[in-house]
């Protein structure tokens, strides 16, 4: 099913877009030309394969400063290339199938939808009505209609992903996620907390999609981009939003942030990565870690813990079941750390 596109007039995007996709070229490229070569924190194997196949003519874009191009990608980076790697496609979708589905695999898609609303149903402990779910016109989202709320695929996963942190997360706190995709997740939690603060670490190109994505769907909140200030650190207290490579996570201050989520990192991460990242997350989080993360990769969710020894412990692990619908034998397992004080 489609959202209805966006009525955004031109002088509206001669205003407003245009000055947020010049910001975000900006920070873009500042970031490609400060990256150290082969330095701990650098884009994993995976990424570097959907760069390399997808994400040419987006990165080009933002390199040359292409407003026109990039309003064009964006506009609509839920069905094209751009959106690679970062958008849940429900079946039958993808970056080069834009168009609807055939019938079998509408059917599969609105099935698997539905489980996973009555899933994050039991998640969220029916505490919300299915508006919770309404998706902003930004990107020309997927999915589909429930009574009368349309509701973007991967919409129930990341509300529920928001509505875990808010009940961990005191009011005010600061919230810090690693490898954020375009900003699904945040965009549900800055609703929930309007005093909260959102740092989000990530590649380049996902940072310049989650800008995009934020800077649309909550204009009302501060945006700060990479090299926008030196010391971006004593910014917090100034910005809702804070959007940086992942080596800028080392300018965190010890015990600064309440709370840190990732959702499908670990897996991905070469070893060498994984001790950095597990590191600094134990290093700046005074309260909790929470890392989602496959079955199948129980070697690096051991080798996360060993880094982290000393200043987090297990507190509990349980098994998410968000896609046994699709995809039965799949398993996902959520751990949570709490931070070991002296």
């Amino acid at each position: 099913m489609m959202a209805p596109q966006g009525t955004m007039s031109r002088d509206e995007f001669d205003r407003d877009e245009r000055v947020l996709l010049k910001r975000i070229c900006a920070a873009y490229n500042r970031a490609l030309q400060d990256e150290p070569v082969g330095y701990a924190f650098g884009a994993t194997a995976w990424w570097k394969d959907v760069e390399a196949k997808h994400l040419g003519a987006v990165r080009d874009a933002l390199r040359s400063c292409d407003i026109g191009r990039l309003h064009s990608m964006y506009s609509g980076f839920y069905r094209n290339r751009c959106g690679h790697g970062l958008v849940r496609h429900p079946p039958g979708y993808g970056s080069d199938r834009p168009t609807q589905p055939d019938r079998e695999n509408s059917r599969v898609m609105h099935e698997d939808m539905l489980y996973r609303i009555g899933y994050w149903k039991t998640e969220t402990g029916g505490r919300y009505g299915i508006s919770a779910l309404a998706a902003p016109e930004v990107g020309n989202p997927i999915g589909m209609r429930v009574d009368e709320v349309f509701v973007a695929a991967g919409s129930e996963y990341q509300h529920a992903c928001a509505d875990r942190i808010r009940s961990l997360a005191p009011t005010g706190s600061t919230v810090v996620e690693l490898g954020g995709g375009f900003g699904h997740m945040a965009y549900f939690l800055l609703g929930m907390d309007s005093s909260l603060t959102y740092v989000g670490f990530d590649v380049p190109e996902s940072l310049a999609l989650c800008a995009y994505y934020l800077g649309r769907s909550r204009p009302e909140k501060r945006l700060l981009l990479y090299g926008e200030t030196r010391n971006w650190r004593d910014c917090l207290s100034a910005s809702d939003v804070v959007l940086m490579p992942p080596r800028e996570m080392t300018c965190l201050p010890d015990a600064s942030v309440d709370l840190t989520f990732s959702s499908h990192l670990v897996a991905d991460l070469e070893p060498a990565c994984l001790e950095a990242y597990a590191r600094e997350m134990a290093r700046f989080t005074r309260g909790y870690v929470i890392s989602v993360s496959i079955e199948s990769s129980p070697g690096q969710r051991d080798a996360l813990l060993r880094a982290m020894t000393g200043r987090m412990s297990l507190l509990k692990a349980r098994r998410l079941d968000w896609n046994l619908y699709r995809a039965p034998g799949a398993r996902e397992w959520e751990d949570l750390y709490g931070a070991v004080h002296a």
